[in-house]
């Protein structure tokens, strides 16, 4: 290797993991707007009707999870799946390709990471349960459903603690 084309290779480096790292907060970010403003006020119309007559019916106070995850009926993820494309469809008038490519490849792995994690939390015995982080972000999520006007991201949560909506979970949360 030629000491430019390190260099190069080592610059791109960078670039592609600040916009990896971008991309994912950027869809966590929304994810927890989307899920307080719509998932739990009126404003969000379907959305909010999906959400709270399936997702808080089937996983509320006494049966937080169950042995495999209830409620596609309601499922909300094309609402999330909107604006996703359409400010990645603008991002790629804007970014240069390569960084397109890096962006929508961490925005899905992003989004799927959110809906994963969000079924797995009511799954009895799930896989992820080994993980004291997973436990720990579980307990947070589960505290949602006992105060619903908290805890509205999904695995970022420090931007419930910027938005003054974090609640420590319940000591009788399991």
């Amino acid at each position: 290797m030629t000491p430019g084309w390190e260099r190069w290779f080592l610059s791109d480096l960078v670039l592609f993991g600040l916009t990896v790292a971008c991309a994912h907060l950027v869809m966590s970010f929304g994810q927890t707007l989307m899920h307080h403003w719509l998932g739990h006020h009126r404003l969000g119309g379907r959305f909010f009707r999906n959400h709270i007559n399936f997702h808080h019916t089937y996983y509320a106070r006494g049966h937080l999870a169950s042995a495999v995850y209830l409620g596609t009926d309601g499922n909300n993820t094309p609402f999330f799946l909107i604006p996703t494309i359409l400010v990645g469809g603008a991002l790629f008038f804007v970014l240069p390709f390569n960084l397109f490519v890096v962006m929508a490849l961490a925005s899905a792995a992003s989004f799927f990471a959110h809906v994963y994690i969000d079924k797995e939390y009511h799954v009895e015995g799930s896989s992820l349960e080994r993980f004291a982080w997973f436990r720990r972000k579980r307990q947070l999520h589960f505290a949602r459903h006992l105060h619903t006007n908290s805890n509205f991201a999904v695995m970022d949560f420090f931007w419930d603690r910027m938005l003054g909506t974090y609640r420590k979970p319940d000591q009788d949360i399991h």
